[in-house]
């Protein structure tokens, strides 16, 4: 799936959370959308690295070595530079990406009309190379120029000093929040030659170990210095490969697409969608339960015991789903629990009441199985005195009257039973009526932006 078609599936999954999720997020994901949207209808020859680092890092001074002039003030102590700083490698025009990107006519340069450019070749054709205010710079504008422009750049390049290197907030407020940037960034530990020989590669190893822990895996580090040109070579092999390869904006979208992903994916938790067929079973028969067993219930449903019930189905539902639109989900139907106990009352009161006839055959065997006793009392006191051949005709009459006792007796039981069952039935019909109806639909409707949610975010994964 192209790019496009992914940035189109995560807005429309933005747009589904709409009032379900953090109102900031969302103008967040949609913002980047824009940004993507815009970098993807501008120049496919140019690869925007952009330079940021702290105050004192040395940033400006390694744009200057790698550039080949002083284009950017460096300064140990202060902030210097206040705006972005742009040169261009070659003869494309780039005005319309550094417009795009913000930088001023003023702060835009070429490197063919630079008097003491490096020698050609040495960096390639379509760079833009960008150096950034300092992102803990004092002034206000500064820090948010550098934020604006990092997530703009197709790559970029963070360098910090060995003072600096675990400070907090370059860690939380940048590398950490880009840790799924790795194919799209490198971090330069400037200043090298300030760090005795023996203790240099252990510094490196610690830097890893803090960007690991940022969460960037197999992170790209370089160790320079760009006052006495150590590693500077190195650092335009690595920024050369990059603009070489010509992927580096769809690398940094992508990256900027999983990480909008993620965020929106965290924030809305997961709903069980569709409902669980186990779920929408146990709930109806916790409601049969409160309605009474049929067919003998007359009297109204356990109003507490369908409450519960449906809270229950809720809670499951909403379990691990957003707040938002768990109370959405949950005021869409607990709203309606009074109407849910109306409704079952009334349906359930409507079904037939049980038939007669079984009662009535159950009667009859009843009265047969009295005659038996009856004529078993007469044979009893009578068999001593009749004749052998009376009393085995009376005893063959009493066994014939046992069996069409007995027969009625399993006829009625039978006819009962299929009553019963009859009467049930339409208990678990009406049950399932009013879950569908007064529990799932509303459930389902709240639930329908959710479905959509899901949907924008296979796409902006490229799984549809």
């Amino acid at each position: 799936m192209n790019l496009q078609a992914r940035l189109d599936g995560l807005r429309s999954a933005a747009d589904a959370a709409e009032g379900r999720l953090d109102q900031a997020l969302l103008d967040e994901v949609r913002a980047g959308v824009d940004r993507s949207t815009g970098r993807l209808r501008l120049s496919e020859r140019h690869t925007v690295v952009a330079i940021a680092g702290a105050t004192g890092s040395g940033k400006s001074t390694l744009f200057n070595a790698l550039a080949g002039a002083e284009l950017s003030r460096s300064g140990a102590r202060r902030p210097t530079t206040s705006t972005a700083q742009a040169l261009v490698w070659g003869d494309g025009d780039a005005d319309e990406l550094l417009t795009w990107l913000g930088v001023r006519p003023a702060d835009r340069h070429r490197r063919d009309a630079l008097p003491t450019a490096t020698p050609p070749g040495r960096l390639p054709e379509g760079l833009v190379l960008v150096d950034l205010p300092d992102h803990d710079s004092i002034e206000a504008a500064h820090h948010a120029e550098a934020r604006r422009v990092v997530e703009l750049a197709d790559v970029l390049v963070w360098v910090v000093d060995p003072q600096k290197y675990a400070d907090a907030a370059i860690h939380r407020e940048f590398l950490r929040p880009l840790a799924g940037h790795r194919a799209v960034t490198m971090v330069v530990l400037n200043h090298i030659d300030t760090v005795p020989e023996e203790r240099r590669r252990s510094m490196v190893a610690d830097l890893r170990k803090l960007l690991v822990a940022d969460g960037i895996r197999d992170p790209r580090i370089l160790a320079t210095s760009a006052r006495h040109d150590v590693g500077i070579d190195d650092l335009r092999r690595a920024i050369t490969r990059r603009v070489q390869e010509k992927q580096n904006t769809v690398l940094r979208i992508d990256a900027d697409i999983r990480a909008a992903v993620t965020r929106l994916a965290d924030a809305a938790g997961r709903a069980p969608y569709p409902v669980p067929d186990v779920w929408v079973a146990d709930l109806e028969r916790r409601l049969a339960d409160a309605a009474g067993q049929p067919p003998i219930r007359r009297g109204p449903v356990d109003r507490p015991a369908v409450d519960n019930a449906v809270r229950g189905l809720v809670d499951r539902l909403c379990g691990d789903l957003a707040p938002g639109w768990g109370r959405a989900v949950r005021a869409a139907v607990t709203q309606r629990l009074g109407d849910t106990d109306d409704r079952l009352d009334a349906e359930l009161a409507a079904l037939p009441v049980p038939a007669l006839r079984p009662a009535r055959a159950g009667a009859r065997a009843g009265v047969a199985a009295a005659v038996l006793l009856a004529l078993a009392a007469v044979a009893s006191g009578v068999t001593g005195v009749l004749p052998p051949v009376v009393a085995f005709a009376a005893a063959g009459l009493l066994g014939v009257v046992a069996i069409v006792a007995g027969l009625l007796d399993r006829g009625a039981s039978r006819r009962a039973a299929a009553h019963a069952h009859q009467v049930d039935a339409g208990c678990r019909e009406v049950v399932a009526r009013v879950v569908r109806e007064h529990v799932l639909a509303p459930a389902r409707r709240e639930l329908t932006s959710y479905a959509r949610f899901e949907r924008g975010l296979r796409s902006a994964r490229g799984q549809v």
